[in-house]
């Protein structure tokens, strides 16, 4: 009897192991089942378009005067008069102060006769020149009486320039008593009134040129405009060339006139990440004036092959922007993109995607990247 027992063994084995098998065979197919069953994650996507976009870009600007030259004195002395209005337009060369004269009409009058002796010794040099010299010829004289003479003569020479140079010198700063605009603009408030000493190189009054006007901005370094400005502001500065620029004011209105970008910085700021760009605005009414904030209106720019993206897309992934694309077979994608300007509430691609693309735009939550989704596009 034992021995019959231990036959049957080895199939009572066999039997066990097959049902085991079977049993994790079901156990492992069901939750595949369940999983082809469970509903599938529903998304709204956009298919995006290459397109052509013709984009408007403005920037915050400040104007400041296209000139700003300080009326300095350029000779000491008591200041005798103010010859210009102030807040008020005035020509270049136009006289604005008056100093004191006499001290320096005295210095000239004594350059002018000192002037007169080194001439008059100089004259007298030059015919004792010419008379020993003749006399050295016909032998009547040495050679060192000769050079003696010459000598004389050259001392003479050396004293009549430096007279003609002291006289210059004496005029120039009885002139500089008239204290003259250096360019034409407005005049501001004077600073140091009549009746007051002065030293050479006070500033006595600001004249600022106001037409044409300076108007400074930044750029981002990353914006179109950037590229935009770079591409078509010349190297050599033509004027024909440049674009083109308008100003709005605060308060909605546009300036009559349109100028031009006559200076774009090669240097980003390390701290800011723009450039420094300058627009010159006519401004032969003067309504413009220095200090104002405004916006620099460029010209449309067109940007070919443009991919836009609603704005809501976008996800920030620490340094990265990414959106999540439904490939062909409704699998979820990541795709890391580089990020243009906003455009109104969407989102300029400038690197990521191409045309045909079906980006996910709500339902982001949940997703899973390698996940199968439900697509429907947005009407």
């Amino acid at each position: 009897m034992k021995l019959a027992q231990l036959s049957w063994l080895p199939y009572f084995a066999v039997a066990a192991a097959a049902l085991v098998l079977s049993a994790c065979s079901e156990g492992q197919a069901n939750p595949n089942a369940q999983g082809e069953s469970a509903p599938l994650s529903r998304v709204l996507v956009v298919e995006v378009q290459a397109q052509t976009l013709e984009l408007e870009r403005s920037f915050a600007a400040r104007t400041e005067g296209s000139m700003v030259a300080e009326v300095k004195a350029r000779a000491s002395g008591l200041i005798e008069g103010r010859e210009f209005s102030e807040g008020q337009l005035i020509n270049a060369n136009d006289i604005m102060f008056r100093l004191e004269k006499a001290p320096y009409e005295v210095t000239l009058q004594r350059a002018r006769a000192d002037l007169s002796q080194a001439e008059a010794r100089h004259s007298a040099a030059q015919r004792d020149w010419n008379r020993v010299s003749n006399l050295y010829e016909d032998g009547a004289i040495s050679g060192r009486e000769r050079d003696q003479a010459q000598s004389e003569l050259e001392m003479a020479e050396a004293e009549l320039e430096s007279a003609r140079a002291s006289l210059d010198d004496a005029q120039l700063r009885y002139n500089y008593t008239d204290v003259k605009a250096p360019i034409t603009g407005i005049a501001s408030r004077e600073m140091v009134s009549a009746g007051n000493v002065i030293e050479e190189g006070s500033t006595l009054a600001v004249v600022t040129a106001l037409d044409p006007l300076h108007v400074r901005f930044s750029v981002p370094e990353n914006d179109v405009a950037a590229r935009y400005l770079l591409q078509n502001t010349a190297l050599t500065g033509q004027v024909e060339n440049a674009p083109r620029a308008r100003l709005a004011f605060t308060d909605g209105r546009q300036h009559p006139m349109e100028g031009h970008i006559d200076y774009v910085s090669r240097v980003v700021d390390r701290e800011t990440g723009s450039m420094e760009a300058r627009a010159v605005i006519p401004n032969p009414q003067m309504d413009l004036l220095p200090g104002q904030f405004v916006r620099v209106q460029l010209p449309r720019i067109s940007l070919p092959n443009a991919i836009l993206v609603p704005q809501r897309a976008i996800v920030q992934s620490g340094r990265r922007s990414v959106v999540y694309i439904a490939d062909s077979q409704d699998i979820v994608r990541v795709r890391e993109v580089t990020l243009g300007v906003r455009v109104d509430s969407q989102q300029l691609i400038e690197e990521g995607l191409s045309s045909g693309d079906r980006v996910i735009v709500e339902g982001l939550s949940m997703l899973q990247p390698g996940s199968r989704v439900r697509v429907e596009a947005i009407e």
